[in-house]
């Protein structure tokens, strides 16, 4: 076996494996928050310290909030939903519901 060939049977399974993992982040949000939010606990959560103290902070869930933070229920389903609640709520008006947006899928010719 030769160098290239050791370096490429290493480097292909990293990269299959990064493409794996930002592909999963990207579609369940909410799975990568719950195993951040773990592994931040088991290196010690808030009272460890030095470098532990850095991943945990550097894992720690954000606050979400508007479209990107992933939630269905209620009035979060659209980001128009959010800002239209928002101010209706100011104006202290009822929440309206959010409107429904149809996709239409066209076939390519």
């Amino acid at each position: 076996m030769t160098v290239y060939h050791a370096i490429e049977t290493l480097l292909v399974p990293l990269i299959v494996l990064a493409c794996a993992i930002s592909v999963a982040a990207r579609y369940a949000p909410r799975t990568r928050e719950r195993i951040k939010a773990a592994l931040a606990a088991r290196l010690g959560g808030t009272s460890a310290s030095g470098w532990r103290a850095r991943a945990v902070r550097w894992l720690a869930p954000q606050a979400a909030a508007g479209c990107a933070s992933g939630c269905d229920d209620g009035g979060c389903n659209t980001c128009g939903s959010n800002t239209a609640n928002a101010a209706n709520a100011a104006n202290g008006q009822a929440p309206s519901r959010p409107t429904e947006h149809v996709v239409q899928l066209v076939r390519k010719r």
